[in-house]
């Protein structure tokens, strides 16, 4: 590998040739749903059951069968939510319900706490009440054989609501990539007792942030990678090629901080040939981070960036990043949680403050909010935030078509790129 760098690689060109090199993740398994937050599908995810199971109720209130509307009907019992009721209701009979509770046999409608009085053992229901009013009837969510969630969706921990809530509690995932990052550099020390560090560093030693850096940054933003080991060791060759030959068989690609220019003391240069293995590029066409340079070794990529914080952080945003996303086989990564502004798709009508569903799409550059239909839209169907990608958090004003609105993000928008230049 040469000391010098000759020719700088542009990012486009240098992410190519590492995913022409690099495969990705084939390992997969079965995974407890409420255990796969931040993990990749490896499958498409279809509904087991029909959702709900049974016809439920959507309102605290009363069950009814709907041709005794109106009248005064007899109380005979209850259907709460967390069992199956053990009542069947007759003629002239009601059962109180309470929201998500599954309906008595024989009751086809709820009636509204409010649109009831009780008396002495009875309800009183004033007018005619249709079928199927305020049921969430067998199967109205999902239906058996549905697809719910796509190959390549980065769960979120509302899928994982939404997935667990429609009985769906084992999910094919693949493994998490697994990174490895060593520092190099005779300057770095960990940090310790304040004092004592505040000494070390006036003495000339540096605290080694990149590393750490890196690390924190995979934790909040790449939750599909799994840092593995992290290792600080000086500018010594023999040190850090043995230390990367025996990472290799445990990590999916090495990250190497430092050392990654060609004076007489870096050794990324060498370490290559000191390991073997395919150089990829030396040098990349940024400013900060211009020495990042990579090679394969026994079908890893062993990537050196550069030992100040932000130029490190440059080439793994702008190069590892993407890398990552084709090694998880990610097709929809799930960012940190913000609020973007969207376009509004079609009318809504919150009344109140509210969270609306919505799923995103990019459109001309700009993003746009399509809220699901409204049986989605209710606190008991959880199935919705699987099929949503955000909430769209509304006042109380109608809001027309092309409307803005703020929208707290938990997966990236169809047809997302990421926002680098």
């Amino acid at each position: 590998m040469a000391r010098y760098i000759e020719k700088l690689t542009p990012v486009s060109e240098a992410l190519r040739l590492l995913k022409e090199r690099v495969s990705p993740i084939e390992e997969w398994f079965d995974a407890p749903v409420w255990e796969a937050n931040g993990m990749v599908l490896a499958r498409d995810v279809h509904a087991p059951i029909d959702w709900p199971p049974r016809d439920r109720s959507a309102y605290d209130g009363y069950a009814v069968r709907s041709v005794d509307t109106p009248g005064r009907l007899k109380l005979v019992g209850s259907a709460t939510i967390g069992s199956i009721p053990a009542i069947r209701l007759g003629p002239g009979e009601a059962a109180y319900v309470t929201t998500g509770g599954f309906l008595p046999e024989g009751a086809d409608a709820v009636v509204p706490e409010e649109n009831a009085s009780v008396e002495g053992g009875h309800v009183i229901i004033d007018q005619r009440v249709e079928p199927g009013s305020y049921v969430d009837k067998r199967g109205s969510l999902v239906s058996k054989g549905q697809l719910v969630a796509k190959r390549g969706t980065v769960l979120t921990v509302l899928d994982i609501a939404g997935l667990v809530e429609s009985a769906i509690t084992e999910v094919p995932v693949y493994r998490r990539v697994k990174i490895a990052i060593v520092s190099t550099g005779n300057e770095l020390i960990y940090p310790g007792e304040p004092a004592w560090t505040a000494r070390e560093i006036l003495s000339g030693k540096v605290v080694a942030t990149t590393g750490a850096v890196l690390a924190q940054y995979l934790q909040d933003y790449v939750p599909w990678a799994e840092l593995v080991h992290e290792a600080l060791l000086p500018d010594d060759l023999e040190a850090v090629s043995w230390t990367v030959e025996r990472l290799l068989p445990h990590a999916d690609i090495i990250l190497v901080t430092g050392g990654t220019g060609p004076s007489t003391i870096d050794l990324f240069y060498r370490l290559r040939d000191k390991l073997g293995g395919e150089l990829v590029f030396r040098g990349l066409k940024v400013v900060g981070g211009k020495p990042t340079s990579a090679y394969i070794v026994d079908g890893k990529p062993v990537i050196g960036l550069s030992g100040y914080p932000i130029s490190a952080l440059h080439g793994f945003i702008r190069l590892v990043y993407p890398l990552l996303i084709h090694m998880g086989n990610v097709r929809r990564p799930a960012p940190p949680l913000p609020i973007v502004w969207a376009v509004l798709a079609s009318r809504v009508e919150p009344k109140r403050p509210r969270p609306i569903k919505v799923r995103l799409r990019v459109e001309n550059g700009r993003i746009v909010a399509e809220p699901l239909p409204w049986k989605y839209q209710k606190s008991s169907a959880g199935i919705g935030l699987v099929m949503a990608d955000g909430l769209a958090l509304t006042g109380e004003e109608p809001l027309e078509p092309g409307s803005l609105v703020p929208v707290l993000l938990y997966r990236a928008p169809a047809g997302w790129r990421p926002p680098i230049p």
